[in-house]
């Protein structure tokens, strides 16, 4: 008996501490918006382009939108689904409010994620490319 119970001690303690799912890799890296709904986007390199960053411990995303910044929660599932929670975003004046506000809407549609190479494609409930992000 105590044996079985030091067994299932080790079996919980690996399977809580040992985050296989694939944001774990992601940390820390900053994801810029390269395309979005099929159209190249323009980046400068900076921290202002549109970009997130996860944080696989707290499952919250930080970032910009271009101008402003954002944060918020979210969820990796099973089977490569990926869902983002309401996103906050500073209140800064913008010239490129469009792309912003876009850029934020599509996020909301995220439904999955597949990496490949070194991009990050965000798909939409038809499982169709609608963030390219490297």
């Amino acid at each position: 008996m105590k044996n079985l119970l030091y067994i299932i001690s080790i079996f919980v303690l690996i399977s809580c501490s040992s985050k296989s799912y694939p944001d774990a890799k992601w940390e820390n890296k900053q994801w810029t918006v390269i395309e979005m709904m099929g159209v190249p986007v323009q980046t400068s390199g900076t921290p202002q382009d549109a970009h997130l960053v996860f944080d696989s411990d707290d499952q919250q995303i930080s970032g910009s939108g271009s101008c402003n910044r954002i944060f918020g929660p979210y969820e990796i599932g099973k089977k490569n689904t990926l869902k983002f929670g309401n996103i906050g975003v500073t209140m800064m004046a913008c010239q490129n409010t469009a792309f912003e506000n876009k850029f934020l809407e599509t996020l909301k549609s995220v439904r999955y994620f597949q990496q490949t190479g070194g991009q990050l494609l965000l798909k939409n409930g038809e499982k169709d490319i609608i963030l390219k992000l490297q």
